[in-house]
């Protein structure tokens, strides 16, 4: 499969960028972080702390690259104890929520590069997905999910960003009367994204899907393939593509008895 390519970094991130090469090193904002008690030795700039998150920084034809330790345990644990610290202090402290941020940009990249098909709509994608970052990170079940932290965040702007728009809108359609249908039909036609996100909803309500079958449908849609959601998940990608399978066999089952 190709990906399609653009021809400039988003202005989001050319932003973001800018702001972080400045704050990086700026005393203030050094003098604020030493504060933290955060774990470790005090940090010269806050490249370290992203270091201490698992993540290395490079900017490259537009592309944001993430340092990736999941074959680490130790690394892995060490990792989410960090960020977790950090997402404790983010329900409070911008700065707090700005690095945890920076360390979950590639992943938002990645899923704005692969969703796109030209510059405008990766520039407009781009920039739901980090509006959603923000209340994401501030709000993140620190107590219920204290692993795989980066990727939980991710799936979860994810979902916020490509699921649930889609939701709320099959949810807050208006019923059309009898007299009416006609008119309707002939002049909207059902979108095949409507249709899906409506047979979602129906499975859940009728418990032919879990909420754990919805998870893994959402982290697919934003990983693009099983061996990726695999390796998040540390199970092979035939499990994934076994749960996958079964999910589809029951969808099927449901649309035919519709």
């Amino acid at each position: 499969m190709t990906h399609p390519t653009f021809s400039h970094q988003s202005p989001i991130l050319r932003q973001l960028s800018a702001e972080w090469q400045h704050r990086t090193i700026r005393a203030a904002d050094l003098r604020h972080v030493r504060t933290w008690d955060m774990p470790g030795d005090n940090v010269a700039s806050l490249d370290e702390m992203l270091d201490r998150c698992g993540y290395v920084h490079r900017v490259g034809d537009g592309v944001l690259v993430d340092r990736r330790t999941r074959h680490d345990p130790v690394l892995e644990a060490d990792h989410d104890a960090y960020i977790l610290h950090l997402l404790v202090i983010a329900r409070t402290d911008e700065l707090a929520g700005r690095i945890v941020l920076q360390r979950i940009l590639p992943a938002l990249s990645a899923i704005a590069r692969r969703r796109a098909g030209s510059d405008r709509l990766l520039h407009d994608l781009l920039d739901d997905l980090i509006a959603n970052a923000w209340a994401t990170i501030r709000t993140y079940p620190i107590e219920r999910r204290p692993q795989r932290v980066v990727a939980n965040l991710v799936r979860d702007i994810g979902f916020q960003t490509l699921v649930r728009p889609s939701r709320r809108l099959n949810a807050n359609e208006i019923p059309t009367t009898h007299d009416r249908m006609g008119d309707v039909e002939a002049t909207v036609a059902t979108s095949p994204l409507s249709e899906m996100t409506e047979l979602l909803h129906e499975a859940h309500r009728s418990g032919v899907l879990s909420d754990a079958d919805l998870d893994l449908i959402a982290q697919l849609i934003n990983l693009g393939r099983p061996e990726h959601l695999a390796a998040v998940r540390d199970v092979s990608p035939r499990t994934v593509r076994n749960h996958r399978d079964a999910i589809v066999h029951r969808l099927r089952h449901l649309a035919a008895a519709a």
